[in-house]
């Protein structure tokens, strides 16, 4: 990577737990921690949650998991927050051996603002990654008393950074992005694809991801199996926020969730992948970490029109009705394996890796560093 970074460190205030199958922040944290000394805060967790989750230190990262009797859901959210707070904080910061200048990164989460008093971080960058109004309305003051006292903000999606510029303030596009050292193994030749898949008949049409009805069109899924009962439908991940209504086709394949480690082998058998996301808000001002994962195994990929296809080219083909995603589907089905259009996707794909988003992080953080540095003397 390009350009050399003055010595920092960089705290994240994570909204999820390490771990090597989950979310941008661990994606992302992993990436700078190549650069600079990243240390990762899990949300509070139960003595005995925490027992269970322990996570080992990687080279640069490491993870702190404030440990509590309790998470106090019982208790009104006001003061849950207040004695997680009280009963987190001192954890970490005991914890924390930090070489200056301090990076506070956070995302939406309640020991933001106590660790940004208690650290006297240098900079403090808010990483906005869902519209939080729709999603959690009643976490909207916390994101705004975040919002407020953020130096940098970072978004996902164009919609969140427009959404800023009508508040006067600028934000940082910062969309998902793929570990394409993985997901490329799906076009190696000892790679096999899982049993389960290879016995389906062809052409295999692909969804990988949470099923989730608040954002993804489940009624699409069922209706192009429908429509064309000589293709597979398949389905590669939870189910358990769609209540599956009677009489599915007997070609639209629920497979389930898989272990990350063999998503680029599911991925190797299909034929064509989706991103059949609905026509909302929310998914409107979201960054689909599948799309650049499916680029990166090479894969054909016929997408909703998220935002993030603005600056993905025409190597992903865009469909809203069904209609559409049947017949752009049967466009994509010829070039699904032609060697020139996958090198395109991985082309692409290469483009918008981790790494490439922690280095537009980092410099935006060096240049926020200089400028507090200026403002000092």
């Amino acid at each position: 990577m390009k350009g050399a970074l003055r010595a920092m460190t960089v705290v994240c205030i994570s909204s999820i737990a390490l771990s090597s199958e989950r979310g941008t922040p661990c994606h992302l944290m992993r990436a700078m921690a190549e650069r600079v000394t990243v240390f990762y805060i899990n949300p509070p967790h139960s003595y005995a949650r925490a027992r269970k989750q322990r996570v080992a230190n990687e080279e640069g990262l490491q993870v702190i998991t404030p440990t509590l009797p309790t998470t106090f859901r019982f208790l009104p959210r006001r003061w849950r927050r207040w004695l997680v707070s009280l009963l987190a904080v001192p954890q970490v910061v005991r914890r924390l051996n930090l070489r200056p200048p301090v990076v506070l990164w956070s995302y939406l989460g309640e020991l933001t603002l106590p660790l940004w008093r208690g650290l006297k971080a240098d900079v403090l960058c808010y990483h906005r990654l869902d519209d939080y109004a729709i999603l959690l309305p009643k976490d909207r003051p916390l994101e705004r008393a975040i919002e407020a006292r953020a130096d940098l903000l970072f978004v996902v999606s164009a919609p969140l950074q427009e959404q800023y510029a009508r508040q006067g303030r600028k934000a940082i596009l910062l969309p998902n992005g793929v570990d394409f050292a993985h997901f490329a193994q799906a076009l190696r030749e000892e790679v096999e694809v899982p049993k389960e898949l290879a016995s389906l008949p062809r052409p295999c049409i692909g969804f990988v991801g949470l099923v989730d009805p608040l954002w993804v069109d489940t009624e699409l899924l069922i209706e192009l199996a429908r429509a064309r009962p000589q293709w597979s439908v398949v389905i590669v991940g939870p189910t358990k926020k769609w209540r599956l209504p009677p009489n599915l086709p007997p070609n639209l394949y629920l497979l389930g969730a898989r272990p990350y480690r063999l998503i680029p082998s599911y991925l190797k058998g299909m034929d064509v992948c989706l991103v059949p996301f609905k026509a909302n808000a929310v998914s409107q001002a979201a960054s689909p970490l599948k799309l650049y994962e499916y680029l990166a195994a090479g894969r054909a990929v016929v997408s909703a029109p998220v935002p993030d296809l603005a600056f993905l080219g025409s190597v992903v083909w865009c469909a809203q009705s069904l209609d559409e995603f049947l017949s752009t589907i049967e466009e994509a089905l010829p070039l699904a394996h032609d060697p020139r259009e996958r090198q395109r996707r991985l082309e692409v794909a290469a483009q918008h890796s981790w790494q490439q988003r922690a280095q537009i992080a980092l410099e935006w953080i060096e240049k926020a560093l200089m400028n507090s540095s200026k403002q000092g003397f």
